[in-house]
């Protein structure tokens, strides 16, 4: 898997983890990651942005 592919893998996954926390399915990255079944190559690249997704909403919630 090469960088390209990691990155669109992980966009997708961004969007994937937004989807779910906007439609109640709360769940921290890691535990969506393992549903996910995220390569672990994936995983240290997406792994930040998903920690800023979930603090971007856990902050519009309040």
């Amino acid at each position: 898997m090469d960088m390209k592919e990691i990155k669109e893998t992980s966009q997708f996954l961004v969007t994937e983890y937004q989807d779910s926390l906007k439609n109640g399915f709360i769940e921290t990255p890691s535990q969506f990651m393992m549903r996910m079944n995220v390569e672990s190559k994936v995983e240290e690249y997406v792994r930040p942005l998903l920690s800023q997704v979930e603090q971007e909403f856990k902050n519009r919630v309040k």
